[in-house]
């Protein structure tokens, strides 16, 4: 009765009798809870180590949508209609689905939203917005060149819908980058051929790994700072799920997706893939790359 009582949703425990040491003991235990996150007494924790850590609100809100196997971005996004999106910014996006092969859409943009259930009712979702507003809505990504990390050379701020603020921030990423040069001779030509100090796929891999997992109820900047000899890129979300840094560093760890929606729209044009491959690629591309 006190945990039924202490817990919402209510946990009634399994209780079982078994001999130990030629005593009886009482065996008290719960079976994993469909519905998560539970409360104790009004209150939410994870286990950690041999520590209760107190969830925040964001962390409670995660857990619900995960356990009812729905994300954020497919939610209406509050007092919006279809007035508020760019149809010409759609229009785009369904010319690059529909060239990628992955799927077809209609070429009117609001059937083509309607088919990727982003518009119910002619009110759009946290995505659609996010993807393709008329208005900005500051979800900024801050981009840095620093010569030591209390001195900043250079800064910017870059916001817009997503396609938008991938394009440009990899613009800025590069203008920052040092190039080598390798000069070869082809036939009677000589070419000069410019090497970047980093491989700009993994790069570019990076970058919408921000963008696409990103926590959008967070109010914090996705950052990327820049030094003479690395470069850091900061998302405020954290790792997504159950997955950890030490799981990243193999090739079999299995990803979880924040932004449903948002990862559906760059699968379709085929700037990520879906299977949680990123990190591997990543790797792959920088082991493979001149030094």
């Amino acid at each position: 009765n006190e945990i039924k009582q202490k817990t919402e949703p209510a946990i009634i425990p399994d209780v079982e009798v078994v001999q130990m040491d030629g005593k009886q003991v009482v065996k008290l235990y719960v079976q994993e809870f469909p519905v998560k996150p539970v409360s104790a007494r009004g209150r939410y924790y994870r286990r950690q180590a041999n520590s209760n850590h107190l969830l925040t609100a964001v962390e409670i809100a995660d857990l619900s949508l995960q356990t009812r196997n729905v994300s954020w971005d497919a939610y209406p996004y509050a007092g919006a209609c279809w007035n508020d999106l760019d149809e010409e910014k759609i229009r785009i996006f369904i010319g690059k689905a529909n060239a990628s092969g992955r799927f077809s859409l209609p070429s009117n943009p609001k059937d083509a939203l309607e088919k990727l259930d982003m518009l119910r009712n002619e009110v759009p979702t946290n995505a659609a917005m996010l993807l393709f507003s008329k208005k900005d809505l500051h979800y900024n990504v801050h981009i840095g060149r620093f010569k030591s990390p209390t001195l900043i050379i250079a800064d910017k701020m870059i916001s817009g819908t997503l396609f938008e603020v991938v394009e440009e921030s990899m613009m800025t990423i590069v203008s920052h980058l040092k190039f080598a040069f390798d000069i070869r001779v082809v036939g009677t030509n000589t070419q000069r051929i410019e090497i970047p100090e980093y491989p700009l796929e993994a790069i570019r891999e990076l970058l919408l790994n921000c963008i696409v997992h990103r926590d959008y109820q967070s109010p914090t900047d996705v950052q990327i700072k820049i030094f003479d000899n690395s470069i850091v890129f900061f998302n405020p979300s954290g790792l997504y799920g159950n997955i950890t840094e030490e799981d990243l560093k193999t090739d079999s760890y299995k990803a979880s997706t924040r932004n449903r929606q948002i990862a559906e729209a760059f699968y379709l044009t085929k700037d990520i893939e879906k299977y949680g491959s990123g990190f591997v690629r990543i790797r792959g591309l920088i082991a493979d790359y001149p030094t």
